[in-house]
């Protein structure tokens, strides 16, 4: 007599009986699945490299966007060795706006505050004032080098005190801006994210080459220029990382630009700006005068980024506890 026990089985019991015969069959997928994901998510969220990456394409996308619009705007305009600050104050408001948005983006996808990438901060005004008087200081130093060196030699574009004035007021804010943007794409998000994920020094230098390749594209830039604009980005990596605060690095970043273009009228990557007060004119060699792609080409900018580097570290003391980067939970916990 059969047994009715084994004569039918239910599809039910036929799969247990398949998983238990082939169990590989039925949790590979799944391992597979978890390892791809391990690729891209960590115990903290999105892994840093791959956030990193998702923030500069956001930001990258729009700023190709904004490009096209300003190039229309302009009817095809070829770019000018001069440069007003006008168009430059348009344009720096809204390479911010899309370096906001790449910010906040991410940060909706890390569940955190925008706010949380170095803009909010203990002691911002004080780090701001202090970046822009060393700024000014730096720069001015770097200048008097090269005049006592007899590479570079200064005269008056403007004596009129008011149009003087204005246009001091007009540069301070148009560099400003310029600051802001570019500490903002730079060593903002991405420093804050990358230097969490790996270290300060890979994340300074990963982002400084980039900081510096971003100058290639310049009226006329020279390798050397492009190399102290990477050299630049460094030493304010170190301001960034030593506070956990952008502000130190955007008020020097702002004094810089603004003493070098406006108070003493050099080229910058070949640009000078409008309205300058004092005009400098390169007639030393190229390597110490910087030619005509001005002072930030010069061999002089290294001492002084040096400089600047020993003020960083003896004035502005470290602050490690910004460098945490929290878990992201997918549910608040009960």
């Amino acid at each position: 007599m059969p047994d009715s026990s084994n004569a039918h089985h239910s599809p039910a019991s036929k799969s247990v009986q398949a998983s238990s015969s082939d169990p590989i069959r039925y949790i590979a997928p799944g391992l597979a699945s978890s390892r791809f994901k391990r690729i891209w998510v960590g115990p903290d969220g999105v892994r840093a490299g791959w956030a990193t990456c998702l923030f500069f394409v956001i930001v990258i996308g729009l700023a190709i966007a904004v490009g096209v619009v300003m190039h229309l705007l302009r009817h095809g305009a070829p770019r000018r060795a001069e440069i007003t600050p006008g168009r430059t104050i348009v344009f720096e408001l809204l390479m911010i706006c899309v370096g906001l948005i790449g910010t906040k983006v991410m940060s909706l996808i890390e569940r955190r505050s925008w706010l949380s990438y170095g803009l909010r901060a203990p002691h911002r005004l004080k780090h701001l004032g202090q970046g822009l008087g060393w700024g000014i200081a730096v720069m001015s130093a770097v200048i008097g080098i090269l005049v006592l060196t007899h590479a570079v030699t200064l005269d008056v574009a403007s004596s009129d005190p008011s149009s003087v004035l204005e246009s001091a007021l007009l540069w301070a804010l148009a560099f400003g801006l310029v600051a802001v943007n570019e500490e903002l794409v730079c060593r903002g998000y991405a420093f804050f994210t990358l230097t969490s994920g790996t270290n300060a020094t890979v994340a300074a230098i990963l982002l400084s080459v980039l900081f510096g390749a971003a100058h290639i594209h310049n009226l006329m830039e020279s390798p050397s220029g492009v190399i102290s604009a990477g050299l630049f980005g460094i030493v304010l990596s170190i301001a960034v990382w030593r506070t956990g605060s952008l502000w130190w690095a955007v008020g020097f970043h702002a004094a810089w630009e603004w003493t070098e273009s406006f108070l003493f009228g050099a080229a910058d990557g070949g640009q000078i700006t409008s309205g300058h007060w004092l005009t400098t004119h390169a007639i030393g060699p190229i390597w110490l005068s910087g030619g005509s792609a001005g002072p930030e080409a010069s061999v002089v900018v290294v001492p002084g980024l040096l400089a600047t580097t020993l003020i960083i570290v003896l004035t502005l003391p470290r602050n490690p506890a910004r460098w945490v980067r929290r878990a992201v939970s997918a549910a608040p916990q009960v």
